[in-house]
């Protein structure tokens, strides 16, 4: 396929942006040029003039699990939004309902223009996730999601889950998934955050995240009960109670991040 007279904005180390053409092959971008021949059918033309070419935008923080229920519960703190919406939406997702709400999501991006997501799942049905990613044709790394503690007793037992057990799905799902789809499928390690998790687990998640290369994708410091939370529990600011335990660096994305120290 060529894209022609396009406004090509390349985001290369130059900067480059120049009105042009770009050839497509096997769903790679080969060639860009001011003009490129074209000797197949007109339908291998697509005319982008007065349109923007430019690369998929990079969602970096997203739920499909949780697109089904958007807007039920707008005027709540996070942590009562998860107790009384999102933790009981999730417990009750089957096989096919996380499907309709993967498909829906990633529609939507789709079409918003984005190609790179970095999504978490529920504790349950991850597989769901990276099959519609794979027949979606997005880039994707995701992963289950990992909670063991749930000291509110707000939470359905359905997703609180030991942390052995946990982790090794946890690699069964990295094993099948990691680099499938021709490495346009990434695992990404997934603790929910610190309130939910025990420091066992968050150990173990960080252990086996650095000995097989992989993200760990969790939240942080979102909201100011969650970081009074961990202050009661450990002594620590959020995120110097994760850098304690080793989940802290270039490998490591942090969600949100409100409600940060100056350290």
């Amino acid at each position: 396929m060529i894209i022609r007279n396009g406004l090509i904005i390349t985001m290369d180390d130059d900067g480059r942006i120049f009105e042009g053409d770009l050839r497509i092959d096997d769903g790679n971008i080969v060639e860009m040029a001011s003009y490129i021949g074209h000797a197949g059918t007109a339908e291998d033309v697509l005319d982008a003039r007065g349109c923007l070419v430019l690369p998929g935008f990079v969602q970096a923080h997203v739920h499909l699990c949780q697109t089904l229920c958007r807007n039920t519960a707008d005027d709540l703190e996070l942590l009562d939004w998860l107790a009384e919406r999102v933790w009981p939406h999730e417990a009750a997702l089957t096989p096919a309902t996380l499907r309709a709400a993967a498909d829906l999501g990633l529609l939507e991006l789709i079409d918003g223009g984005t190609s790179t997501i970095l999504d978490m799942g529920t504790v349950h049905h991850t597989d769901v996730l990276f099959e519609a990613a794979r027949d979606a044709g997005i880039r994707y790394a995701g992963g289950k999601c990992l909670m063991d503690l749930d000291e509110s007793g707000r939470c359905p037992e359905r997703l609180i889950e030991e942390p052995k057990t946990a982790m090794a799905e946890t690699a069964a799902l990295a094993e099948r998934w990691h680099g499938a789809a021709g490495g346009r499928l990434r695992y990404a390690v997934a603790p929910r955050f610190a309130v939910s998790c025990s420091e066992e687990l968050l150990e173990l998640a960080g252990d086996f995240a650095c000995a097989e290369g992989l993200l760990i994708h969790t939240h942080a410091s979102e909201n100011l009960g969650e970081c009074e939370i961990i202050r009661r529990r450990t002594g620590r600011d959020n995120v110097d109670y994760l850098s304690d335990l080793g989940l802290l660096g270039s490998h490591v994305v942090l969600a949100h991040g409100v409600h940060l120290s100056e350290a």
